[in-house]
């Protein structure tokens, strides 16, 4: 008796769990649908926007190996979101793609950065704030240390001035220092 008072309970206390969560999915995809009808409308300021990065850099991954370290890190540009107004016209912001994998194929880390990370770490921000992420290069540190080092490069665009910046990470993908 006690065995098929438990059976029933479990059976009811699982079919109430699948009736919530079909709920959430059916709102979910309600509010999914009512935000996707009212952002593709087309923004004519970014329409026009320029990108500083080659085309053919953009979306295209580096992958970097050491022979001191069991990683192989990739790095990945992509065009962010947001832009930014300059006297000449729209600039796209960027973003880079750190990831890090062991030799057997498992990730160590995967970290996405904007320029604006670099910020907390600097004494000097105009630079940054006035710049748009031009590229990003892996820096080999030839030694068993466990961080990882990469140049970042950014670019006012209304002046052309660049900056590059030296960034260690730990790997848990936490900056360490900015140069």
């Amino acid at each position: 008796m006690k065995n098929v008072f438990i059976t029933l309970f479990a059976m009811a206390l699982l079919q109430a769990c699948g009736r919530t969560e079909k709920k959430q999915e059916n709102t979910a995809q309600t509010v999914q649908a009512s935000t996707d009808s009212a952002t593709t409308s087309p923004s004519p300021k970014t329409s026009t926007c320029q990108s500083i990065v080659k085309a053919g850099k953009l979306g295209k991954t580096d992958v970097y190996q050491e022979s001191a370290k069991a990683l192989t890190v990739s790095v990945t540009i992509d065009q962010d979101t947001s832009s930014m107004q300059v006297a000449d016209g729209c600039y796209f912001n960027n973003t880079v793609t750190i990831r890090a994998t062991k030799k057997t194929g498992s990730q160590v880390f995967k970290r996405t950065l904007l320029k604006d990370d670099l910020i907390y770490f600097t004494k000097n921000d105009k630079p940054i704030e006035q710049g748009i992420l031009q590229s990003v290069t892996y820096k080999p540190t030839f030694n068993g240390q466990r961080y990882i080092t990469v140049s970042m490069r950014i670019a006012a665009p209304g002046s052309k001035n660049a900056s590059d910046y030296l960034v260690t990470m730990n790997y848990f993908g936490e900056i360490i220092k900015v140069k």
